[in-house]
């Protein structure tokens, strides 16, 4: 039967990457925290920008002589959620905020471990290496996976980068058919057309509207500055010249 001094002593000692991240992290063999295999990563310039507003954070918090983890957290939080440009960069706000919640335990009075300084000074050094690029693959947080957006036919058409005009069936042509396929369209976080069906049209232009499509290419659509998957419509016109 265990003594309540040995109960005690394995309750202090529990590390800090043990303690719960809101962004999911998860004690790992080599930092305490891992990326989950299908978790992506945020924009990198993003990640710049709040890896530097969390060094200015920390630096500040040494300083200040701050004492405790949710100093640091809310400091953290407080700091804005756009880049200088005004785009948002909650997703690699959120990420870094993980990284400093696993890193930061929560400090009891009974607590003989080194102060809360000294992990601040390491989580410094760390995020400076991020910064600079030195372990960027390794960064310690799950991201949120990327979801499918639906958007209008209008902002898809302001997305696209390539467009190949479809060939105008010979015996559409000759039959004097004309009109508007409207298709159902997929597109992935990379620009490029996935899933295509037919909504409507002149069977006869059907098919040459799918192939003209699918060579599509389209920039990535953004949501809170991470590209996503998106649904949307697309016409595709048949309009004879002669």
């Amino acid at each position: 039967m265990l003594r309540p001094s040995a109960l005690l002593v394995g309750f202090i000692f529990l590390p800090a990457s043990f303690l719960a991240c809101q962004a999911g992290a998860f004690q790992g063999p080599e930092m305490g925290v891992q990326t989950s295999p299908s978790a992506g990563e945020p924009n990198r310039v993003s990640l710049v920008v709040e890896l530097d507003r969390a060094i200015a954070v920390l630096e500040r918090g040494l300083k200040g002589d701050w004492g405790t983890r949710d100093q640091y957290l809310v400091a953290f939080e407080k700091t804005p959620g756009t880049d200088p440009t005004g785009r948002p960069v909650m997703d690699a706000k959120r990420y870094v905020e993980c990284a400093m919640s696993a890193r930061l335990r929560v400090h009891q009075i009974w607590d003989e471990r080194p102060p809360i300084e000294d992990e601040v000074r390491g989580m410094l050094d760390e995020f400076i290496e991020w910064r600079k690029g030195q372990s960027i693959a390794r960064l310690p947080c799950f991201m949120p996976t990327p979801q499918t957006v639906v958007v209008s036919a209008g902002v898809a058409v302001n997305l696209l980068k390539t467009k190949i005009d479809p060939v105008y069936p010979t015996e559409a042509l000759k039959n004097h058919v004309s009109g508007v396929v409207l298709l159902h369209a997929t597109i992935s976080a990379k620009g490029g057309v996935g899933a295509l069906r037919v909504i409507s049209g002149p069977a006869l232009l059907q098919q040459a509207a799918l192939d003209s499509v699918r060579q599509w290419t389209y920039r990535p659509y953004l949501l809170n500055d991470r590209p996503v998957e998106v649904e949307t419509t697309i016409n595709v016109v048949f309009a004879p010249t002669h």
